[in-house]
């Protein structure tokens, strides 16, 4: 179900967007003519140029250079009609803290009741000994599914982050109302002991969901005139924020004038696997082998330019998805990240770009299931080597703050255990390390080849393992490569491969050091929705 959630989510975001790109793309390319292709707008930018350009007009030209009849005003048109907001429309203003207060309280009663009298769940069963225990015993590690732990509370820390974004705060102090709704829901909305796990993914990872889903609501409905039928997605996307803005009126400065990359990707391919155990055996016994066919749906976003000034955090952010299903089971991959500070340089087409990024990593299925909620630095270099070749290098390095790490001895804890049973809750809490290499090389903008490595290393963190845990090291390697020809603007198509594989040593005699790998090749073809 959550997959599903995930896929239409992602379905919705491509629908609400191509409406806005229908609407704007020839006010873009107007200024663009004007301002140049590398030209990134900030908030205030375009407040400075609307105010120095009140009274002139954009006036296209022909190809032979003459002016002709079609005239585009700054100020009366592409600022002020969707793209961006007349500054009578914004309040200077945030929200009362009291009324953000009452909405994050109030969703967790909303959550709660639904929990409680519809659903009809245990955990919601709570009274004022259950209060008086966890403020006087304090938090301890859960193991629920995994799902619900890293995708489930992401979403909603986020409905707690949008409603204080849409009430005129930023996104650190937004954050703080996110951490307060999650910690008042950890105390007195659930029967469990408070999780420090739940409070960290609702409180960064949902902070970073809610930005996003923030962000692009802003886009489909920026002004009072947008079609009803258009603003449904804003509604889908961040309903706190659009209700906000319909009871109190636009509390920010976004514009809208950012330029955006959509695409999504339909492929098939083949893909195979195996876990190998060091141990006393012989290695026949060992090596467990399988081979399957898969299909897969994957969506790329990029909000914003990998060098654009970031004046505010998450000015620039990208989304990765990927959905994959076969005979052996299926997988969702997702990645996103966000820049909360940055400073470079760039000009005709190069950059040298250094940032400090969140990113929130998950890899969740039937074949492996792995998260980590990072923070790090990032430095992006990109040429045009030639005038036809582009070449493209970025390391990253994070610090992970919170990582998961499914333990993959399920036979071996049966043997001892007969009563478990896999329920996606035997993933042991981790912190570590994480370091990335993208390495990008286009010609002529018709053929890439791009090859992206991850790798991990992450550490039990003491006293949070699963009833069947033992604390140990978990070493990850995601490796994506791929080559793809770009016949239009918006359609490729390409080949992939790519490649998983963790390392595991636990310090318990059961848990023997163990490798588990998959690799992936396949085909596909890429739509591209997005316009620069």
């Amino acid at each position: 179900m959550i997959r599903l959630v995930l896929i239409c989510f992602l379905l919705l975001a491509s629908v609400g967007w191509s409406q806005i790109q229908l609407d704007s793309v020839a006010r873009m390319k107007a200024v663009r003519e004007i301002l140049g292709n590398d030209s990134i707008l900030s908030v205030q930018q375009v407040i400075e140029l609307r105010k120095a350009l009140n009274s002139y007009d954009i006036v296209e030209s022909d190809k032979a250079g003459n002016a002709d009849s079609s005239h585009v005003n700054i100020t009366q048109g592409l600022l002020s009609d969707g793209s961006t907001l007349p500054e009578s429309e914004i309040s200077k203003n945030k929200i009362h803290p009291g009324i953000i207060l009452l909405e994050v309280l109030g969703l967790n009663v909303f959550v709660w009741a639904w929990d409680y009298y519809v659903l009809q769940k245990n955990y919601a069963d709570i009274n004022l000994d259950i209060w008086k225990r966890n403020l006087r015993e304090g938090w301890k590690w859960d193991h629920n599914h995994w799902a619900i732990n890293f995708y489930g509370h992401p979403y909603q820390g986020s409905m707690y982050y949008i409603a204080a974004r849409g009430g005129g705060y930023g996104f650190y102090r937004s954050l703080l109302w996110t951490a307060l709704g999650s910690f008042t829901w950890e105390m007195f909305a659930e029967t469990e002991y408070p999780a420090p796990n739940d409070l960290i993914t609702t409180s960064i990872a949902g902070s970073m969901y809610g930005e996003v889903l923030y962000r692009l609501s802003r886009l489909i409905y920026n002004t009072k005139e947008v079609e009803w039928y258009k603003q449904l997605p804003a509604l889908a996307l961040g309903s706190a924020g659009y209700l906000q803005r319909k009871a109190f009126g636009n509390r920010d400065h976004l514009t809208g004038f950012v330029p955006i990359e959509l695409s999504l990707a339909l492929g098939s391919g083949s893909r195979f696997g195996s876990d190998y155990r060091f141990g006393g055996k012989a290695a026949d016994e060992l090596d467990n082998e399988w081979n399957d066919r898969y299909v897969f749906l994957s969506g790329h976003l990029e909000y914003g330019k990998p060098y654009t000034i970031v004046k505010q955090p998450f000015d620039y952010f990208s989304v990765d998805a990927m959905w994959e299903a076969g005979f052996e089971g299926a997988v969702l991959q997702l990645d996103v990240m966000g820049k909360l500070k940055n400073t470079g340089v760039h000009g005709k087409g190069h950059w040298l770009d250094f940032s400090v990024n969140l990113d929130y990593d998950s890899f969740y299925g039937d074949l492996a299931t792995v998260s980590t909620i990072s923070i790090g630095g990032a430095l992006d270099l990109a040429l045009w080597i030639t005038p036809n070749i582009f070449f493209r290098v970025m390391n990253q390095a994070y610090l992970i703050l919170l990582g998961t790490a499914d333990m993959g001895y399920d036979d071996l804890i049966k043997e001892v255990h007969p009563e478990y049973v896999n329920n996606m809750n035997n993933y042991q809490y981790n912190t570590g390390v994480k370091y990335s290499l993208l390495l990008e090389l286009k010609y002529k903008n018709k053929v890439t080849l791009s090859n992206k490595a991850v790798v991990d290393a992450m550490r039990t963190i003491p006293n949070s393992l699963p009833h069947y845990g033992a604390p140990g090291w978990d070493f990850l390697l995601l490796n994506n490569t791929y080559a793809e020809y770009s016949f239009k603007p918006w359609l490729q198509v390409g080949g992939r491969l790519d490649t998983y594989i963790k390392f595991a040593a636990y310090s318990n005699e059961l848990f023997e050091p163990m490798s588990h790998r998959i690799f992936h090749y396949g085909l596909y073809c890429k739509f591209s929705l997005g316009v620069d």
